[in-house]
């Protein structure tokens, strides 16, 4: 049965950022590697302020054209691996100075996350998203969102951050917030789902062919956390309010 799009907005303070989300028309969705200027050298624990700022080893930075200095997407990089490749290899080589081999792990040097751009404008942050997986993951989610009903994509939170990604009617919708109760009224942003899902399932494309070229030059794959995944977090309150907007089918108005 095709939603009815008249249908208000429930009350429920976890849906109504939805109805205020701004229309986006020109985007990119990708997948991002982080690029740290620094290489941190001192104590692991107890470093004084000055020490977290001076112990640090500076970093060629890659040759790479992008947009942003402190990040290289999946379209910028594919083919020209060469030259993040030799920063990557510089980290190791530090790590290994220092003794410091228990920081070649994906959080912060290797990190990789998704990434919504708008203009000179990155909307997203996925402050705790680090390994290739939790990326892969959020992407095969994006690169789905053009299919089915309206309905709840994403809900992932940590120590200070939350994002929601909502499919309705023919846009998705997300917001990132501080997690402190309910997300804001605005601050969300809706964009066109088929295009999302393209893009996003292009992404996903280059990301693989990329992670596997940097794992083959490396010889181990630093972008991956090699530990058991942390179980799924219960079905609560929040998850049960949320869910229960996507019986109804809401259209975020355009800005």
């Amino acid at each position: 049965m095709t939603p009815d799009n008249t249908n208000p907005l429930p009350s429920d303070p976890y849906c109504a950022w939805i109805a205020q989300a701004r229309h986006l028309h020109a985007f990119t969705c990708d997948a991002v590697f982080r690029i740290e200027p620094s290489f941190y050298i001192g104590p692991d624990n107890g470093m004084t302020s000055d020490e977290w700022q001076t112990a640090n080893v500076r970093l060629p930075q890659p040759d790479l054209p992008r947009q942003f200095a402190n990040q290289v997407t999946t379209a910028e990089l594919l083919d020209h691996e060469d030259a993040l490749i030799a920063h990557y290899r510089r980290i190791v080589e530090t790590a290994q100075q220092h003794g410091k081999a228990a920081s070649l792990q994906p959080f912060p040097y290797f990190r990789t996350e998704p990434a919504i751009v708008a203009g000179n404008q990155v909307l997203t942050e996925f402050a705790w998203n680090d390994d290739i997986h939790e990326t892969r993951t959020v992407l095969e989610i994006l690169a789905e969102s053009g299919n089915g009903p309206p309905r709840l994509l994403h809900d992932d939170q940590d120590q200070g951050w939350r994002i929601l990604i909502a499919a309705t009617d023919a846009v998705t919708c997300f917001i990132e917030w501080d997690a402190e109760g309910p997300p804001p009224s605005t601050g969300g942003y809706a964009v066109e789902a088929a295009e999302l899902a393209r893009q996003a399932g292009a992404a996903l494309a280059r990301l693989r062919i990329i992670h596997a070229r940097l794992v083959q030059a490396l010889g181990r794959d630093h972008w991956t956390y090699h530990r058991p995944p942390p179980p799924a977090p219960p079905a609560n309150r929040i998850r049960s309010a949320i869910g229960r907007l996507f019986a109804t089918n809401t259209r975020p108005k355009s800005g």
